[in-house]
């Protein structure tokens, strides 16, 4: 019984090896952009093959600004009832897809996708505890707008098999994650999501795993494009008066400077000294 176990093993070692060696040459593949370890990173990828229309060429590169990026992610909302929704990316998660997502996409080819795993943490039982999940998907720019592809949403982190194959707590454990298909998968994320900005929406409507998005926010367009009655029309405020307000997009890009930031330095990527400075200056520009 035993010699055969011993044998089995050593038969199974040369599969193990090239399966090894696979996602070896997978991961040499990727591109990275960014990456704090095995489980948190933004890189580009081979897109899948062009099989039908749906995954031809993508519009690659791409400029998409920081300030864009930051509305159209924080405008995702997963619907968990009818009164309760929460953010599909947390803060953080925003701030370091805002700084790397424009990198990604002027860099990328049109035959690259950027994906993506990010975590967050959840403190329970009075703070006590924390629990880490995950985000996971991919990006592109096709057919002139930003699309989410959502595979993964709230994987939780095994902590048991963490303690148990990395008990000092080194990183060496590394979570196979869905980044989304073009083609819909049997098991593909399926919780409605909700928008609070104008132009984003689902790619089709038996789709909750595919965003779409304007590469570009208007933000004053609500008031712009509104059809008024003649009575209401004389207290909308002329563009003269909209563009006298407050810019909502230098605003916005103060708060995604802020929020990036406070992400990299979460990242440990800058020093406590770097973040003193790097804040102070923001500050001033206030």
């Amino acid at each position: 019984m035993k010699n055969t176990s011993l044998f089995s093993l050593r038969s199974a070692q040369p599969i193990l090896l090239a399966l090894l060696f696979i996602t070896t040459v997978h991961i040499a593949d990727a591109q990275v952009i960014f990456q704090e370890d095995k489980n948190n990173f933004i890189r580009l990828v081979q897109k899948p093959s062009e099989a039908d229309s749906d995954m031809r060429a993508n519009q690659h590169p791409f400029t998409l600004h920081e300030q864009d990026v930051s509305a159209i992610l924080s405008a995702i909302q997963v619907v968990k009832n009818k009164n309760t929704s929460t953010p599909l990316f947390s803060n953080d998660q925003v701030a370091l897809l805002a700084a790397y997502l424009p990198e990604a996409l002027r860099t990328a080819t049109a035959q690259q996708d950027v994906i993506f795993a990010l975590s967050k943490e959840k403190r329970y039982l009075a703070g006590l505890k924390t629990q880490t999940y995950y985000v996971a998907g991919s990006i592109f720019v096709a057919d002139d707008q930003l699309n989410i592809l959502i595979g993964e949403f709230d994987k939780v982190a095994n902590k048991a098999y963490e303690m148990a194959y990395d008990p000092t707590s080194q990183g060496l454990v590394k979570y196979d994650f869905d980044f989304g298909n073009r083609k819909q998968a049997k098991f593909s994320f399926d919780s409605p999501l909700s928008f609070s900005a104008p132009g984003i929406e689902l790619k089709t409507k038996n789709r909750f795993d595919w965003v779409v998005a304007p590469t570009q926010l208007a933000f004053e367009a609500p008031v712009e494009k509104e059809t008024l009655s003649p009575a209401n029309r004389e207290n909308t405020p002329s563009k003269k008066d909209v563009a006298g307000s407050a810019p909502l997009p230098a605003e916005n890009d103060i708060v995604a400077r802020f929020k990036r930031l406070d992400a990299l330095k979460k990242a440990k990527l800058i020093s406590e000294t770097e973040y003193a400075e790097k804040r102070r200056q923001l500050l001033d520009e206030l």
